[in-house]
């Protein structure tokens, strides 16, 4: 009977334990989160409702001290989570192309960039965070200040930027925004903050844009057209993309003219290098190395030089358009260089244990 009555007093107090627990979290947390203000914060932060409510909670609905809190928690839960998932293979993820004129009047101040962001799975690269945040990388790409860095070559081109300049950038919004009321985020932190909401290790590989120099804005007779396109997806993002440049020369009234004209070429030469994957402009490159097990030149030629092509968008052969837009524009055109990436090439893929890999995240290896 005594030990029967010891435990029955045993419960007796974890139970009266537990009534305390509840009040004091009730007494906690009487504040309750305002509606309109939890669905505010959630549009604007992308927050789970549950992080939401909590910062309203703790801030007793001041809005400004919730934002700051959610904000201030998506760093440090992001930098946590991103030191965790380091070196996780990501192999998926996007490519993001964006094309844009920095002066609407200056025809020469057309600006390119493409970037390579990369996930773990092909289900958070179809996330439309993961899709605005690459869109976003781009756009800021676009301004950063490669003017400043060193080429061997003086025309316009598409160069390489250092990872570590696009990083320490401010992630700036896209352009379509017009209105953006907080503080920047690097682009380093913007990487963690996504991981923390994602939870997916997400790198930045590469990213390219065009540095048009001083030549071209020197040069009235000389411009210089940015092409732009990405398959796979949606307008700014997919999984392959590319980018051209399109010299065209002649008066400037007839620049002015065959502008629109000059960009639906340039745009349709981008769709062809990402389409048909050419490796050369011209046959006549002294750069051209045939496979050994290659027999027929021609046929190689055919297919991997552009200017011997067949059009994607029909009348004959690249140099055939290239020959027709030159009399209807009475311009002269060339290419000048082009680049094309395909998410995830070359990228050696881990075999790892599924298995495995749930058991050990949930501890139980």
């Amino acid at each position: 009977m005594r030990r029967v009555f010891v435990l029955g007093l045993a419960k007796q107090r974890v139970y009266f334990n537990n009534i305390n627990n509840i009040n004091f979290t009730i007494h906690t947390f009487s504040t309750k989160a305002d509606l309109q203000l939890l669905q505010k914060l959630r549009q604007e932060t992308e927050v789970s409702i549950s992080k939401a409510k909590e910062a309203l909670v703790i801030n007793k609905n001041d809005y400004e001290k919730a934002l700051s809190w959610v904000l201030e928690d998506a760093k440090t839960s992001g930098a946590i989570k991103a030191e965790k998932l380091r070196g996780r293979v990501a192999k998926e993820g996007l490519v993001g192309v964006v094309v844009n004129n920095i002066d609407k009047k200056d025809l020469s101040s057309q600006r390119g960039a493409i970037v390579e962001v990369n996930c773990e799975t092909d289900f958070v690269s179809r996330n439309e965070m993961f899709k605005q945040f690459v869109a976003q990388i781009a756009s800021t790409s676009l301004l950063l200040p490669v003017e400043d860095l060193s080429y061997d070559n003086e025309l316009p081109t598409i160069q390489n930027i250092p990872l570590d300049l696009l990083k320490s950038s401010p992630l700036l919004p896209l352009p379509s925004i017009t209105s953006y009321d907080h503080k920047f985020n690097t682009v380093e932190q913007s990487v963690g903050e996504l991981i923390g909401k994602l939870g997916e290790n997400i790198t930045l590989r590469r990213v390219a844009v065009v540095n048009m120099k001083d030549s071209c804005k020197e040069n009235s007779r000389s411009i210089v057209t940015t092409g732009g396109y990405v398959h796979g997806g949606d307008e700014l993002t997919g999984k392959i993309g590319g980018l051209i440049l399109l010299q065209s020369s002649g008066e400037t009234s007839q620049q002015q003219q065959s502008s629109q004209i000059i960009s639906k070429l340039a745009k349709n030469l981008a769709r062809q290098v990402v389409g048909l994957n050419p490796k050369y402009i011209n046959d006549d490159e002294n750069n051209i190395i045939l496979d050994e097990e290659v027999e027929d030149r021609e046929s190689f030629l055919n297919e991997n030089v552009l200017m011997r092509q067949a059009s994607l968008w029909g009348g004959g052969l690249i140099r055939d358009v290239m020959k027709q837009t030159e009399l209807n524009s009475k311009l002269q055109l060339k290419v000048l260089n082009f680049i094309r990436w395909e998410c995830g090439e070359g990228i050696e893929k881990q075999d790892t244990n599924f298995a495995a890999e749930v058991m050990k995240q949930a501890g139980l290896t």
